[in-house]
């Protein structure tokens, strides 16, 4: 007789998942997805604090390294010599252009812990320096290539002719203006043939800190014959700048001493400049405190920590930055 037989005896049915060994799983999961979740945290503020110090230090040398082509080209005036040695004040905030060609043997002028009257304080940082420079630019052009685009900018001609130069016709600054240029700028090349020698530039610039959006940064305005122009944002996380002048006293080029506030009768003396920056992070790092104490020539941060802000990390960039052109005129 046929039988039918069960493929799975009812002493052998499959039982499902207890409750227990859900739970047991369920634990066991959170504990790897903790595990991970710190690890990817962990790595995130990692690479964060990384790129924060990388950008910190990055800025610094970019701030400090505007400051060294920028200066060490102060007072330069292309092929002239002699300068009228007089001045007392490179008279920063002028934008009178008679008034810069009786100031141009002090190629550098600046304070600290201060500002120039002409930079409003509420673009300043407060108790942080500022610097003036003036110069020509490197880059020449025939004064027959002005045009309207060129309003308010000052140009620098030198007499490049000998004996028109040995005649006390040397140089030419004018603001340039509707007038043909053939009219002012009437320098000559070394031919002395009446070919028109190039003309530069006259580049007047203050560099100072000032804050956006509550980052402290490098900031530059041009002084122009039409006024003062625009703030330029440079180098984000530059929180301090401070200077000291080398001083020539025997006109040998060489410095003979180092002042932070040099006399009027000195400001034309000055060979070199020696800078402190601090480059502070873009960031702040959670529970970060600062315990250094920066040196900034005799400024001593330290004493005015209670206004930085706290959690951010930073960092002092110094250099000396020799005045290459006043050094040069001084050694012939």
């Amino acid at each position: 007789m046929f039988r039918f037989v069960p493929s799975h005896p009812f002493g052998r049915t499959q039982a499902g998942v207890s409750l227990v060994e859900v739970m047991i799983s369920m634990t066991l999961g959170l504990l790897v997805l903790a595990a991970m979740t710190t690890v990817f945290v962990n790595n995130s503020q990692s690479r964060r604090e990384l790129n924060n110090a990388a950008t910190q230090l990055e800025n610094g040398r970019y701030a400090l390294q505007i400051l060294k082509d920028e200066l060490s080209m102060a007072g330069y005036y292309d092929a002239l010599a002699n300068l009228n040695t007089g001045a007392k004040t490179a008279s920063p905030c002028s934008s009178t252009v008679a008034d810069w060609s009786d100031t141009m043997v002090v190629a550098v002028e600046g304070v600290n812990s201060d500002r120039f009257d002409c930079i409003n304080s509420a673009s300043v940082k407060a108790n942080t320096g500022m610097i003036f420079v003036q110069r020509a630019s490197t880059s020449e052009q025939s004064p027959e290539a002005l045009d309207n685009t060129d309003q308010g900018r000052a140009f620098l001609q030198v007499q490049m002719c000998g004996a028109q130069y040995d005649a006390g016709n040397r140089m030419v600054l004018k603001s340039h203006t509707e007038q043909d240029p053939d009219t002012v700028f009437t320098m000559q090349t070394k031919k002395c043939d009446g070919t028109k020698a190039p003309i530069r530039e006259y580049i007047r610039r203050i560099f100072f800190i000032g804050e956006a959006k509550g980052i402290p940064v490098l900031r530059r305005v041009d002084v122009r014959s039409d006024g003062l122009q625009a703030a330029q944002d440079l180098v984000e996380g530059i929180e301090d700048l401070q200077f000291e002048y080398a001083i020539d006293t025997n006109s040998n080029g060489s410095p003979d001493e180092f002042s932070e506030t040099p006399t009027a009768d000195k400001m034309a003396d000055i060979v070199g400049v020696r800078v402190w920056l601090i480059a502070r992070s873009l960031l702040p790092t959670p529970g970060y405190s600062e315990s250094k104490t920066f040196k900034l020539g005799t400024k001593d941060a330290g004493a005015i920590a209670g206004l930085l802000p706290a959690g951010y990390k930073r960092h002092v960039f110094t250099t000396y930055i020799e005045l290459v052109h006043p050094v040069a005129r001084r050694e012939k």
